[in-house]
């Protein structure tokens, strides 16, 4: 009797709705009414049972929906109908993802025997000619959405043996007054090959490995032993200790009056930067998935609030000034060391500290990514991650893809790895001449800064791009000549050069400002950011095209240096004492370790995001308020991750280096105390107290 009611309500009393439905579900009725009227003893059905596979499983289906079969009706069930609100912009009805696949049944005794799988697919309708009264958009709403069509995208589910053609074909032959429909299917997962295995294997081995170190220091710690350090170096407690570490400037170890020798600050500003990064991948990740109140995006874009969404790519800027400004000032002190430079192991060491969590990443998106969810638009998803790391994961690991295959990029936001380590191999070509020379070759780094502004300018207009997100790009070319190449990004760099030149000049003593240029440094860098924002406000609205192209030129081309310069300013402000509660602020110490792990942050946000949209079962409803709160999912699920990827696959290399390079660990008393200033005695030999610097200053002048 359970098994009963259970068929009644939740088989055949939907599939009873769905057919006396009276709204306007077009396809399912008529496709349902003809198929439970076909004649399978015709002519035309006779040599069905002697043909392929598919047009077998096509006749055991219509029988069985003509016996009134529960699969069938399971599979019946699982189509979406209609969807309710197209004029509030809901164009999807997915159906029931999961109740499709999971349909299986056994049919025939002989040798054509076999097994009824589920197959689900998208029919796309257009609704041109059945909603004259619409018209249709001309513009997609953020990237990731559909095209210029105006259609409804209905969930069906197939027999499996049937590709989109044959059940194409097949529908067209049955239902005659069918619309002219688009279907699509997903690809029934195959078993893993030996690709998977390999990368199985491979990650296997990474984890025992971090499994023994961290036995092997437990085992010797409760021993009251020390580990030996080249056994520790996959440890999660060692790693985890040193990547959680603080470390506090207090007065009891370095007094107010000296200056520090660290960029406490730029702890901050990194964080804050990349969570602003994963925020606004959060608002792309919501654009890729079917919106339930898609009308609603206009309107959200004419908000002023949308600018911390739709102006967040100068956030890439930052990153770009904090690495031209650390990687002067590392190897300005290098050079100020040694009075030279080892080209071959600084390219090495970068090369390490950045590709094995890199390498990780493209190894797992190239071969078990697809095996690790599913979904109605998984298979989209993959297309976008797991193919393009299939044919150029070797560019991504060379990091020349922004040149290479700038339209097919491996994770696609990995070119920006690709542009900073091109620069940094260009660095010390650049550096050596201003440690050699000095400030004269300021010149030469703000002639090519300009050089690089123009570049953007003028290609704006050769390739007749523009800036905004509504703007329909197919071919990207805005990001192949202007986002991603290293010659355009080179501004923001160039900028950070010269902050670490400064910093770096004046690391023993502070600058000493007078208060109104403190108050104005504060105020342009204050009022810049906010206009750098705010003005692309305009760029982004429905009539982005009565604006002139120059403006989208002007303000690619200007904002970059601009935000930069702002940024640097903050930099330079904190470390010379003039930053207060900012200062505090950005350089506490809880930023230290998430600082740490910015770059595995940084590495796994999207593709986490990106299998999490091809995993959506119904359209999203949006809302700012429901985007920030997936936003902090998203945060805290990547942040987990990403700790464990840097203990695998990025603490263990400092280790590594150790034993490749042969160096030695720092003696930390020693160290500390040729770095020191002696604050019993006063003596400072390698700092200069701040009621000092004024004096200096004037005496070099």
């Amino acid at each position: 009797m359970l098994r009963w009611w259970f068929w009644l309500f939740g088989g055949l009393l939907p599939y009873v709705l769905a057919l006396t439905d009276q709204r306007p579900s077009i396809v399912f009725n008529g496709i349902v009414d003809a198929l439970q009227s076909l004649n399978l003893t015709g002519p035309e059905h006779s040599t069905v049972i002697g043909s392929t596979e598919c047009d077998r499983q096509l006749l055991v289906l219509v029988a069985g929906m003509q016996a009134k079969e529960f699969w069938t009706v399971k599979m019946l069930d699982s189509w979406g109908k209609w969807p309710a609100g197209i004029f509030a912009g809901n164009m999807y009805e997915l159906g029931h993802y999961d109740e499709c696949v999971e349909v299986r049944h056994d049919y025939g005794a002989t040798i054509l025997a076999g097994t009824i799988r589920g197959r689900y697919c998208l029919l796309t309708v257009p609704l041109d000619n059945l909603l004259p009264s619409i018209r249709p958009p001309k513009l997609r709403i953020m990237p990731g959405t559909s095209g210029s069509k105006l259609a409804a995208h209905l969930g069906v589910c197939i027999p499996g043996s049937c590709s989109a053609e044959q059940f194409h074909q097949f529908l067209t032959s049955v239902v005659p007054s069918l619309p002219p429909i688009q279907l699509k299917c997903n690809e029934i997962a195959p078993s893993l090959g030996t690709s998977q295995w390999i990368a199985i294997g491979i990650f296997s081995v990474v984890l025992l490995l971090a499994a023994a170190s961290t036995l092997y220091e437990a085992v010797t710690l409760c021993r009251s032993r020390t580990p030996n350090r080249h056994l520790v170096m996959f440890s999660l407690y060692h790693n985890g200790k040193k990547l959680l570490a603080t470390h506090q400037r207090t007065p009891t170890t370095l007094p107010v009056s000296v200056k520090s020798g660290t960029i406490d600050c730029i702890n901050g500003i990194r964080v804050i930067s990349m969570v602003w990064v994963v925020f606004s991948h959060n608002y792309v990740r919501i654009a890729m998935q079917p919106i339930y109140n898609s009308h609603i995006i206009l309107t959200w874009l004419e908000s002023y609030h949308s600018v911390l969404v739709v102006s967040s790519t100068v956030s890439v800027d930052t990153f770009f000034l904090l690495s031209g400004l650390l990687t002067c000032w590392s190897i300005l002190n290098a050079l100020d060391k040694h009075g030279r430079l080892n080209l071959p192991v600084m390219y090495l060491h970068r090369y390490l500290r950045l590709t094995p969590a890199l390498a990780a990443l493209v190894l797992f998106t190239a071969t078990l990514m697809k095996h690790a969810g599913s979904g109605p638009f998984w298979d989209g998803a993959m297309t976008l991650s797991e193919n393009p790391c299939q044919r150029y994961w070797w560019s991504a690991l060379l990091y020349v893809q922004n040149y290479v295959n700038p339209q097919d990029v491996c994770l696609g936001h990995s070119w920006y790895l690709s542009v900073d380590m091109q620069l940094y191999m260009l660095a010390p070509f650049l550096i050596y001449p201003l440690w050699r020379w000095g400030r004269r070759v300021l010149i030469v780094i703000v002639a090519l800064i300009i050089a690089s502004m123009v570049a953007v300018f003028v290609l704006f207009f050769v390739h007749h791009l523009r800036l905004s997100f509504l703007a329909v790009d197919d071919e990207r070319l805005r990001h192949v000549y202007t986002y991603y190449p290293t010659h355009t990004r080179a501004g923001a760099w160039l900028v950070g050069v010269i902050f670490g030149y400064v910093l770096q000049r004046t690391k023993k003593h502070y600058v000493l400002l007078p208060r109104w240029s403190i108050a104005l440094g504060w105020a342009l860098a204050g009022t810049g950011m906010l206009a750098i924002l705010f003005a692309d406000h305009p760029i982004q609205q429905p009539d982005y095209e009565t604006l002139p192209q120059v403006a989208d030129a002007s303000y690619e081309s200007l904002s970059r240096v601009c935000w930069a310069t702002a940024i640097g300013w903050i930099v330079f402000a904190c470390v010379n004492g003039y930053g207060g509660p900012i200062n505090d602020f950005l350089g506490a110490t809880v930023w230290q370790p998430l600082g740490r792990l910015s770059y595995s942050i940084y590495l796994l946000h999207l593709p986490l995001q990106l299998m999490m949209a091809g995993t959506a079962r119904v359209p999203y409803y949006f809302t700012d308020l429901l985007a920030v709160y997936q936003f902090w999912g998203d945060i805290g699920f990547t942040l987990t991750l990403a700790l464990l990827w840097t203990l695998l696959f990025e603490s263990p290399i400092i280790g590594l280096e150790r034993l490749l390079f042969g160096r030695k660990r720092k003696p930390s008393k020693h160290s500390v105390a040729k770095e020191t200033p002696n604050l019993e005695n006063g003596s400072n030999a390698r700092v200069i107290p701040k009621s000092l610097s004024l004096t200096i200053q004037t005496a070099r002048l």
